[in-house]
């Protein structure tokens, strides 16, 4: 399933300031990326905020070119479709990131929930779905998305 998204990564060169990527760099970066599509198509489509917000956070997060965003995009979406759990791509964040670096996630998570200026529940299902396969407490989950939701009332 990520094999097109892995050898995208292999097959581009990736150096945008300074900054190369390792292999274990890029599988979370696709995770990551699969992961924002998938809550943006929770409620049915993707709105241009949402989509915005994960470019901009692929961009300035995982430090990806913005030329290779689209692409990223575009092979991340297609992996949706073709996706039968979430395991896949919690399970590449958990064997590479810390707790502090999945709750980053996390947040990443609710900040395109909230990019078009609606919850919707389903958004928010998913969210805490894949927080519970990032093993992040109910504590963390709530906390990120109240910091999240007061960012964008500012």
């Amino acid at each position: 399933m990520l094999k097109s998204l892995i050898e995208f990564f292999e097959n581009s060169t990736r150096e945008t300031a300074g900054h190369t990527s390792s292999g274990a760099d890029s599988r979370v970066e696709l995770a990551a990326a699969v992961l924002m599509i998938e809550i943006s198509l929770a409620d049915s489509s993707i709105d241009d905020h949402e989509l915005a917000v994960i470019k901009q956070a692929l961009v300035d997060r995982y430090h990806i070119g913005e030329e290779q965003v689209d692409e990223l995009i575009d092979l991340a979406r297609r992996e949706v479709d073709h996706a039968v759990s979430l395991h896949e791509f919690t399970r590449m964040l958990n064997d590479n990131l810390d707790a502090p670096e999945k709750i980053q996630v996390i947040e990443l998570l609710w900040q395109v929930a909230f990019a078009d200026a609606v919850l919707d529940k389903y958004e928010e299902y998913y969210i805490r779905k894949i927080a519970d396969l990032l093993y992040i407490s109910h504590k963390d989950y709530i906390k990120t998305k109240h910091r999240v939701a007061d960012q964008d009332n500012s």
